[in-house]
C-alpha cells in the first residue's frame, strides 16, 4: 500500500453541513482499514469531540485534535500535548482587546469565556454533535456532552496569572466575520503562536508556536515508524494547508478555497458529495 496512513479533517471534509457523516464515507474508510490502512482524524476540534466522532463511526487509531496541540489514543490517553507559554497568552489577549475581537481559551475540554454570547452559547452541542444519522447513540452523546464545560472567567489576565492553565488553543471571532486583517496584524508575533482558520477567516484558531496538524502528524508517524511520504491527507481549509503540503499525497476538498486547492496534489468532490469516499476509492485503495 503506497499510502498506509490517511489523515482526515472533520468540518468541511468528513462532516457535511448538517454535521453528519455520509455512510458512503464510513464504508470507504472501513474498506481502507480492511486493507491495512490507518485512519487518523486530524481536526481543530477538542479531544472529546474527535473521540466521540471516531467512536461513532468505528475508528480506533490515534487522533490529532486542536490543530495538532493534542495527540491522543482512541481511548483518550494523551500521548503528547503542546501548550502556550503564559506570556504568549497574555500578549495575545491584549492584541484581541486592542482589535475588538472576542476570544475564548481551551483548557482541556473546557472553554474559558469572558461572557456568554453567540460564539459560545451552544458550544457544548456544537462540540459534541448528535450524529443522529451517522450512527450516534443518544446516551453516549449525552455522556460526552456532560464532560464538557463552558466556564465564565471575568478577568482573563488574572486567571492566567493565578492559575497557570494549560491552554492548548484559542478561538477568535469578530462581529464582521472577517478576521483576515487581524491575522495580518498578528504576523509579527509568529514566534509566539501559530495562526490558522478553519472557516475561511470567519474565525481564527491559534495554537502555540510551530504547532500545526503537520507538526503532530510528523510526531505520530515517527511513533509508528512511518514517514510523511506514506501519508495521504484530506482537508478543506487553511488549517489543513501545512498537512496537505507535507503529506505524500495532499487531497483538497472540492469546497476548499482556491489557495488550499493549489497547495494540494489533487482535488476531490465536496463534503456534500462524499468527497472523502471518492478520494479513498480513487487514490488509496489498491486496484486489481
Amino acid at each position: 500500500m503506497e499510502y498506509s496512513l490517511l489523515a482526515v479533517d472533520l468540518d468541511g471534509t468528513l462532516l457535511n453541513r448538517e454535521k453528519e457523516i455520509d455512510q458512503e464515507n464510513v464504508r470507504a474508510l472501513h474498506d481502507y482499514k480492511k486493507k491495512g490502512g490507518k485512519i487518523v482524524i486530524c481536526s481543530g476540534r477538542s479531544p472529546l469531540s474527535t473521540r466521540w466522532i471516531a467512536e461513532t463511526i468505528g475508528l480506533d487509531d490515534a487522533i490529532i485534535s486542536f490543530n495538532g496541540a493534542v495527540l491522543q489514543e482512541a481511548d483518550g490517553k494523551i500521548l503528547e500535548k503542546f501548550i502556550f507559554k503564559q506570556e504568549s497568552i497574555l500578549t495575545f489577549l491584549n492584541l484581541c482587546n486592542a482589535y475588538g475581537a472576542y476570544a475564548h481559551l481551551y483548557e482541556g475540554d473546557t472553554i474559558l469565556v469572558p461572557e456568554e454570547n453567540k460564539w459560545n452559547k451552544s458550544w457544548i452541542e456544537n462540540n459534541i454533535p448528535c450524529l443522529q444519522f451517522s450512527g450516534g447513540n443518544l446516551t453516549n452523546c449525552e455522556n460526552y456532552r456532560n464532560q464538557c464545560q463552558v466556564k465564565l472567567v471575568e478577568d482573563f489576565p488574572l486567571y492566567v496569572k493565578d492559575n497557570q492553565p494549560e491552554i492548548t488553543k484559542v478561538a477568535v471571532f469578530h462581529e464582521n466575520n472577517n478576521l483576515h486583517p487581524f491575522s495580518s496584524e498578528l504576523k509579527p508575533y509568529s514566534s509566539d503562536f501559530e495562526i490558522s482558520t478553519s472557516f475561511d477567516y470567519a474565525n481564527l484558531e491559534i495554537t502555540a508556536s510551530g504547532v500545526t496538524k503537520a507538526f503532530a502528524l510528523l510526531k505520530l508517524v515517527g511513533r509508528l515508524g512511518l514517514s510523511l511520504s506514506e501519508v495521504a491527507a484530506i482537508g478543506d481549509n487553511y488549517n489543513d494547508l501545512a498537512m496537505l503540503k507535507e503529506a505524500g499525497l495532499g487531497i483538497a476538498m472540492g469546497n476548499a478555497p482556491d489557495e488550499v486547492k493549489q497547495a494540494a496534489n489533487t482535488i476531490t468532490e465536496t463534503n456534500e458529495e462524499a468527497g472523502v469516499a471518492k478520494a479513498i476509492r480513487k487514490y488509496l485503495l489498491p486496484r486489481y
